[in-house]
Protein backbone atom coordinates (compact mmCIF):
# COMPACT_ATOMS: atom_id res chain seq x y z
CA UNK A 1 0.00 0.00 0.00
CA UNK A 2 2.81 2.40 0.85
CA UNK A 3 4.62 1.47 -2.36
CA UNK A 4 1.51 2.29 -4.40
CA UNK A 5 1.19 5.63 -2.56
CA UNK A 6 4.87 6.41 -3.19
CA UNK A 7 4.44 5.46 -6.86
CA UNK A 8 1.44 7.80 -7.18
CA UNK A 9 3.40 10.69 -5.55
CA UNK A 10 6.42 10.03 -7.78
CA UNK A 11 4.30 9.91 -10.94
CA UNK A 12 2.56 13.17 -9.97
CA UNK A 13 5.95 14.82 -9.29
CA UNK A 14 7.28 13.53 -12.60
CA UNK A 15 4.25 14.91 -14.49
CA UNK A 16 4.70 18.29 -12.83
CA UNK A 17 8.42 18.30 -13.65
CA UNK A 18 7.72 17.37 -17.29
CA UNK A 19 5.16 20.19 -17.53
CA UNK A 20 7.67 22.64 -16.03
CA UNK A 21 10.36 21.43 -18.49
CA UNK A 22 7.97 21.91 -21.41
CA UNK A 23 7.08 25.43 -20.20
CA UNK A 24 10.77 26.28 -19.75
CA UNK A 25 11.66 25.04 -23.24
CA UNK A 26 8.77 27.06 -24.72
CA UNK A 27 9.82 30.16 -22.81
CA UNK A 28 13.45 29.69 -23.83
CA UNK A 29 12.46 29.32 -27.48
CA UNK A 30 10.29 32.46 -27.33
CA UNK A 31 13.13 34.46 -25.77
CA UNK A 32 15.53 33.12 -28.38
CA UNK A 33 13.25 34.25 -31.19
CA UNK A 34 12.80 37.65 -29.54
CA UNK A 35 16.57 37.99 -29.15
CA UNK A 36 17.12 37.22 -32.83
CA UNK A 37 14.50 39.80 -33.81
CA UNK A 38 16.15 42.36 -31.54
CA UNK A 39 19.51 41.64 -33.14
CA UNK A 40 18.02 42.50 -36.54
CA UNK A 41 16.57 45.73 -35.13
CA UNK A 42 19.89 46.64 -33.48
CA UNK A 43 21.72 46.03 -36.77
CA UNK A 44 19.30 48.42 -38.51
CA UNK A 45 19.85 50.98 -35.73
CA UNK A 46 23.60 50.72 -36.19
CA UNK A 47 23.21 51.25 -39.94
CA UNK A 48 21.06 54.33 -39.35
CA UNK A 49 23.53 55.77 -36.86
CA UNK A 50 26.41 55.08 -39.26
CA UNK A 51 24.50 56.92 -41.98
CA UNK A 52 23.92 59.86 -39.63
CA UNK A 53 27.63 59.87 -38.75
CA UNK A 54 28.48 59.80 -42.44
CA UNK A 55 26.30 62.88 -42.97
CA UNK A 56 27.97 64.66 -40.07
CA UNK A 57 31.43 63.84 -41.47
CA UNK A 58 30.52 64.86 -45.01
CA UNK A 59 32.13 67.78 -46.83
CA UNK A 60 28.91 69.77 -46.43
CA UNK A 61 29.49 70.10 -42.70
CA UNK A 62 33.27 69.69 -42.67
CA UNK A 63 35.05 72.57 -40.94
CA UNK A 64 31.90 73.80 -39.19
CA UNK A 65 33.21 72.83 -35.78
CA UNK A 66 35.96 75.43 -35.78
CA UNK A 67 33.54 78.06 -37.04
CA UNK A 68 30.53 77.41 -34.81
CA UNK A 69 31.69 75.84 -31.57
CA UNK A 70 31.85 78.02 -28.45
CA UNK A 71 34.79 80.41 -28.60
CA UNK A 72 36.92 81.81 -25.82
CA UNK A 73 35.92 85.42 -25.33
CA UNK A 74 37.71 86.61 -22.23
CA UNK A 75 40.50 85.33 -19.98
CA UNK A 76 40.95 87.15 -16.69
CA UNK A 77 42.44 86.00 -13.40
CA UNK A 78 42.62 82.40 -14.62
CA UNK A 79 38.87 82.38 -15.26
CA UNK A 80 37.43 82.05 -18.71
CA UNK A 81 34.14 83.13 -20.17
CA UNK A 82 32.69 81.17 -23.03
CA UNK A 83 30.17 82.72 -25.37
CA UNK A 84 27.75 80.49 -27.18
CA UNK A 85 26.25 81.50 -30.49
CA UNK A 86 22.69 82.71 -30.22
CA UNK A 87 21.62 80.69 -33.22
CA UNK A 88 22.95 78.24 -35.72
CA UNK A 89 23.66 78.67 -39.38
CA UNK A 90 21.03 77.53 -41.88
CA UNK A 91 23.45 74.84 -43.07
CA UNK A 92 23.83 73.45 -39.55
CA UNK A 93 20.07 73.53 -39.07
CA UNK A 94 19.45 71.67 -42.35
CA UNK A 95 22.11 69.08 -41.51
CA UNK A 96 20.69 68.51 -38.02
CA UNK A 97 17.18 68.19 -39.45
CA UNK A 98 18.43 65.80 -42.14
CA UNK A 99 20.14 63.57 -39.57
CA UNK A 100 17.12 63.64 -37.27
CA UNK A 101 14.79 62.87 -40.19
CA UNK A 102 16.92 59.93 -41.30
CA UNK A 103 17.07 58.50 -37.79
CA UNK A 104 13.33 59.00 -37.28
CA UNK A 105 12.49 57.33 -40.61
CA UNK A 106 14.68 54.35 -39.76
CA UNK A 107 13.14 54.16 -36.28
CA UNK A 108 9.65 53.97 -37.79
CA UNK A 109 10.77 51.49 -40.45
CA UNK A 110 12.28 49.02 -38.00
CA UNK A 111 10.03 49.86 -35.03
CA UNK A 112 12.83 50.92 -32.71
CA UNK A 113 11.88 53.14 -29.78
CA UNK A 114 15.56 53.61 -28.93
CA UNK A 115 16.41 54.93 -32.37
CA UNK A 116 13.36 57.22 -32.17
CA UNK A 117 14.75 58.58 -28.93
CA UNK A 118 18.13 59.20 -30.60
CA UNK A 119 16.31 60.99 -33.44
CA UNK A 120 14.50 63.21 -30.96
CA UNK A 121 17.74 64.14 -29.25
CA UNK A 122 19.49 64.71 -32.57
CA UNK A 123 16.75 67.12 -33.65
CA UNK A 124 16.86 69.11 -30.44
CA UNK A 125 19.24 71.99 -29.78
CA UNK A 126 21.53 70.61 -27.06
CA UNK A 127 22.56 74.05 -25.83
CA UNK A 128 19.17 75.76 -25.75
CA UNK A 129 18.94 75.68 -21.93
CA UNK A 130 22.52 76.88 -21.55
CA UNK A 131 21.93 79.70 -24.04
CA UNK A 132 18.80 80.77 -22.18
CA UNK A 133 20.61 80.75 -18.84
CA UNK A 134 23.44 82.88 -20.25
CA UNK A 135 20.97 85.35 -21.78
CA UNK A 136 19.14 85.56 -18.44
CA UNK A 137 22.43 86.32 -16.68
CA UNK A 138 23.27 89.11 -19.13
Amino acid sequence: ATAKGDLKITETGKAEDEKKLEDTITSCHARSVEFEQNQVVRAEEVKAIEKASEILRSDEVSGSAEKHLPALVQLRHAASLVQLRGGESPQESRTRERVAGLLEAQAKKIGSKYLALVATHAGADPFSKVKKMIKDLI
